[in-house]
């Protein structure tokens, strides 16, 4: 199969390609450098998602490839979760995924609030290592990891998009 990934990010590639091995595809996925449109840091659900379905888009026009995919990672404000998306799209269909998630601390959110990125919060508080395994990791004591947590919303993106290819008979 076809695809490409809308980010050139390792933890994103790794996540994509755990996602597939686990579905029983056998695809290399292409990584293509591309913009999710979303800022730096998405603050909402919205933008999160927003920055996944962009980055799915733009990897499938630019590499040519039958399927598209984009990750995002970012945090709602107003819930306080922060929240991982994988969007696939075959130019027809679109499909999402989600992450589980963590509620953060109300001084992290804070610190969002005023400009603060969540990797720079990891990496101030935990060092290198922290940011490594991201906020997911760092609050789950490594059982849930940035890269896990990825992975889990690409294969939950990978999945419903399968099952409906199935379910309408065609690819």
């Amino acid at each position: 199969m076809d695809i490409a990934l809308g980010s050139k990010n390792a933890v994103k590639i790794l996540a994509l390609r755990w996602a597939l091995e686990r579905l029983g595809i056998e695809a290399e996925p292409r990584s293509v450098d591309v913009s999710s449109g979303a800022p730096e840091q998405p603050l909402s659900e919205t933008e999160t998602v927003a920055g996944a379905l962009l980055r799915a888009r733009e990897a499938r026009e630019l590499a040519h490839t039958v399927l598209g995919v984009g990750i995002e990672g970012g945090v709602d404000l107003a819930s306080g979760w922060v929240v991982n998306v994988a969007a696939i799209t075959d130019g027809r269909r679109q499909v999402l995924g989600r992450s589980p998630g963590i509620m953060l601390p109300a001084d992290w959110l804070e610190a969002l609030r005023t400009g603060e990125t969540l990797g720079d919060l990891v990496e101030a508080r935990y060092g290198p290592e922290g940011r490594a395994i991201g906020a997911m990791g760092v609050f789950t004591a490594g059982a849930l990891t940035r890269q896990d947590a990825s992975a889990q919303a690409a294969l939950a993106a990978l999945g419903r998009y399968f099952a409906l290819v199935a379910e309408s008979g065609f690819e």
